[in-house]
């Protein structure tokens, strides 16, 4: 995931890590980020070598959209000199993504770079006097060109997503430019060919995913497979120049991070049930099986080899991400840098792995966290987050359902890993892979499915109250959330932070992206046809306003919302229990400190009003708006007397 690749790096010697720390300030809405060196030899000190800097977010381009904008963090890896001596990282400062440099030893840091446009990538070259660096000026152009065009009207056409801005985006992809920054003059120019194509190399000390250079010239490459949308992962050969070994064992295929140690190769893989392990093996080149030498159900993520050893960033269901070395023969793990350190003084509820396998024949797993304070035989509200449930549980896909919190609150929490995609192994790519997930819902039906079995589990153990049982989700999630709404008998009340899949879709995702969303199965707009009609009380709200009764909360982005306006409005038209937020300067993922804690606050507030009828104090005008929709429902159905949408 692009996400986890190259969050830390190792000094050329493998003595030190560097990475950037960053804490949220809900008080101030803003992030106190530093760049820090940790010495990783033993009794090692960590140090702070350059601080400041604003917030950086993750752009990418989507649907032919440049610089698409999200709430995510982006990835920030400093990279070393060839001395180890001082590190170069990316670094925003009054707009800008410029390149900054600070010794290792903290003794100073200076940003080195006065771009225009923002800075993407870059290496340090292996002599250690240039830094190449890529920037996109056309995306700065046509920016300005869209401005310009803005004097006169934009051209309403496919750059458009009305869903995310009132303007036109620039289509992608936009070319890059590649420079170079001779540090011993301070001067840029434009990099050669050669120079530019250091960008495509990924250096050792981060880690690479599918190859590690070995002894003699010898290569441990992962091949990865074709014509396929899982290609994160394959099979391992070994190319020596003059021949090819390839491991035939079942525990060398989806291998990833191989690393030498002497004449053997070691590799990560994910196994065990819906792949929610790690483990990391051992193969000799022309041996017939391979070793494993540990698994661990935490995340590893990122990992480096140094020797026998490796250095990883590493989260369990209880544990939030921190720096470790593991030694995989002996299990030895030693922390480098826990960036938490006051977390193991919480009070957290215990955790507990339920499996379930769908109608579909697809895996899934859901984290059960039970209640501080947990008595068996008491029934407990439970909720459930979604969607993705590895690593540290803190608020599921997105972070707005704190799980620990709920916990403390008195709720069981299932934090629900959903299964693969229908449409996953059957497709050559992503579109024909939604239109098997669209048809007759398939993928729908099988989240839900999965999401349901946990659930029923969970109340056959005794320690749910059917009666008092809240969904919530974010992106899929929040789709889940409403096919839900409209299918399941379980659920008592609703939080979404996207919404809402409703008959005016092709409208709001712009010309565009209707013509993928047409090809994939959804009706056009004009379509009055039954089909149509019976397609959409399957998934949108208007259809089925009349029948829906349940409390829903909906805590959106200001440049989401529109797409919640027509199935808020019938709801509201009926006096239905619906509530929205909209939260100013967001994208799809709330990355504002202040946003992300008030957004915690209210989901727990809500279904504690909801499912425990408690009032949480000052919010009186939100708890009286409350009230005032429970006394509009003149008789609030029980969860197992709610039917389905009719086809």
């Amino acid at each position: 995931m692009q996400q986890y690749a190259g969050l830390f790096s190792l000094s050329p010697d493998g003595s030190h890590a560097a990475f950037q720390v960053r804490r949220g300030d809900p008080a101030a809405n803003d992030y106190c980020l530093a760049m820090v060196v940790a010495d990783l030899r033993q009794n090692g000190k960590v140090v702070a070598v350059d601080r400041g800097g604003d917030f950086i977010r993750f752009r990418f381009d989507f649907r032919g959209k440049a610089s698409f904008p999200s709430g995510f963090a982006d990835t920030i890896t400093p990279r070393w000199s060839p001395d180890g001596r001082w590190i170069v990282y990316r670094r925003r400062d009054k707009g800008v993504v410029q390149l900054g440099r600070a010794q290792a030893d903290g003794s100073g840091s200076e940003v080195i770079t006065k771009s225009v446009d923002d800075i993407d990538d870059f290496r340090v070259t292996s002599d250690g006097h240039g830094i190449v660096y890529a920037t996109k000026p056309g995306l700065r152009e046509a920016l300005a060109a869209i401005d310009k065009e803005g004097l006169s009207g934009f051209h309403y056409d496919g750059r458009f997503s009305p869903l995310s801005s009132n303007r036109p985006f620039a289509p992608a992809p936009v070319p890059i430019k590649f420079w170079l920054l001779e540090l011993a003059s301070g001067q840029t120019r434009e990099a050669t060919p050669a120079e530019a194509a250091l960008l495509d190399n990924r250096p050792a000390q981060e880690g690479d995913r599918i190859a590690a250079a070995g002894p003699e010239g010898a290569v441990a490459r992962v091949q990865l497979p074709e014509n396929s949308l899982d290609a994160s992962r394959g099979r391992l050969v070994v190319e020596t120049g003059q021949r090819t070994f390839a491991c035939s064992a079942v525990e060398c295929a989806e291998a990833s991070y191989p690393w030498w140690v002497g004449r053997r190769v070691r590799f990560l893989r994910r196994e065990g049930w819906r792949k929610g392990e790690t483990a990391i093996y051992e193969w000799k080149p022309g041996s017939a099986r391979a070793r494993r030498l540990y698994l661990t159900q935490d995340l590893l993520i990122g990992c480096v080899p140094v020797g026998h050893a490796l250095t990883c960033l590493r989260e369990g269901a209880l544990q939030p991400r921190r720096l470790e070395r593991l030694d995989p023969v002996s299990g030895r793990r030693d922390i480098v840098f826990d960036p938490n350190p006051e977390f193991a003084n919480l009070t957290l509820g215990r955790v507990e792995r339920l499996r379930s396998r769908n109608s579909f024949g697809l895996a899934s797993f859901a984290d059960l966290v039970l209640p501080v304070g947990y008595q068996p035989g008491k029934r407990y509200p439970l909720v459930v987050v979604q969607y993705v449930s590895r690593g540290f549980l803190r608020g599921g896909t997105g972070d707005d359902y704190p799980i620990q919190a709920f916990a403390n609150r008195g709720f069981a929490v299932l934090s629900v890993d959903k299964p693969d995609a229908v449409g996953m192994k059957a497709a050559p790519d992503y579109v024909e892979g939604d239109r098997i997930n669209l048809k007759d819902f398939a993928d729908r039906r099988s989240v839900l499915e999965a999401v349901e079995d946990a659930v029923r589990a969970v109340i056959a153990r005794g320690i749910a109250d059917p009666a008092r049982i809240g969904i919530t989700g974010l992106s899929d999630g929040s789709s889940t959330v409403q096919f839900a709404l409209l299918h399941s008998k379980l659920f008592s009340a609703f939080a979404s932070s996207s919404c809402c899949w409703d008959t005016s879709m092709p409208i709001r995702v712009g010309p565009g992206a209707a013509k993928l969303f047409y090809h994939m199965g959804y009706p056009r707009v004009t379509d009055d046809s039954e089909t149509a009609r019976a397609f959409w009380r399957q998934i949108a709200i208007t259809p089925n306003a009349h029948n829906i009764r349940a409390p829903i909360l909906v805590q959106v982005a200001d440049d989401e919302y529109w797409g919640a306006l027509q199935s808020f409005t019938a709801l509201r038209d009926l006096d239905r229990p619906i509530d929205m937020f909209v939260f100013p300067d967001e994208h799809h993922v709330k990355w504002q400190p202040a946003h992300r804690l008030a957004t915690y606050h209210r989901a727990i507030d809500w279904f504690d009003f909801w499912l425990n009828g408690i009032e949480a104090r000052g919010r009186d005008e939100e708890i009286a708006r409350w009230q005032a929709m429970r006394e509009a429902q003149p008789v609030l159905p029980k969860p197992d007397t709610v039917e389905p949408a009719a086809p």
